[in-house]
């Protein structure tokens, strides 16, 4: 992995284990974010006007529902989405109703620009504007805690543990991932501060 130094765009490599790795955890990423998998739907036409759409379809989605369960099952969805209100869960339960669903769409949309920027990277260094580096920072810093909750790193006794762990054991491959993003998360934020 290999990025440019100074002013943007920055020109972003990645080897192809590296672009082909996060490809898997964006893989593993997305259903995460989204259960249904699928795409935000836009706004239906209204059927008493020609071209009119119905302002109140994405509020309906904001406050249908509830991934409470979801959350219980898998602690990262917990990492992912935390509690507003850790010590309120009614208050919590009332912040995630209304905004979960605009969470998972900016979520989604940075998944598509890094899933995008990886398909540019088959033909050649990446430009990163710097507008462009928050979507790349955003899910590279989400799949890390995703990473961490799969691993139980919490602490950093847990981190230590975990890391023994993966000494021990030469096939696991989420530890590495997870000390690999750490880099790559490192690398950007210093391109961005311009310290490299």
């Amino acid at each position: 992995m290999r990025m440019s130094a100074g002013e943007p765009p920055w020109m972003l490599e990645l080897e192809g284990e590296e672009s082909w790795l996060l490809g898997v955890l964006l893989d593993f990423y997305r259903p995460l974010v989204d259960p249904d998998d699928e795409q935000p739907e836009e706004p239906a036409a209204q059927p008493d006007g020609p071209g009119e759409t119905d302002s109140f379809a994405f509020w309906e989605a904001d406050v249908v529902g509830d991934d409470a369960d979801r959350r219980e099952e898998d602690p990262a969805l917990l990492r992912l989405f935390p509690d507003a209100y850790p010590d309120d869960p009614s208050a919590s339960a009332d912040f995630r109703r209304f905004t979960l669903s605009g969470q998972r769409r900016e979520r989604l949309d940075d998944i598509a620009t890094v899933r995008k920027g990886l398909e540019l990277l088959e033909t050649g260094p990446l430009p990163i504007g710097a507008d462009d580096l928050d979507p790349w920072l955003r899910v590279t810093n989400a799949l890390r805690l995703v990473l961490a909750s799969r691993l139980g790193i919490v602490d950093e006794v847990s981190a230590e543990e975990a890391e023994r762990g993966a000494q021990q054991d030469p096939s696991d491959i989420v530890h590495p991932a997870y000390e690999w993003l750490g880099v790559f998360i490192e690398i950007l934020i210093e391109v961005s501060w311009g310290r490299i």
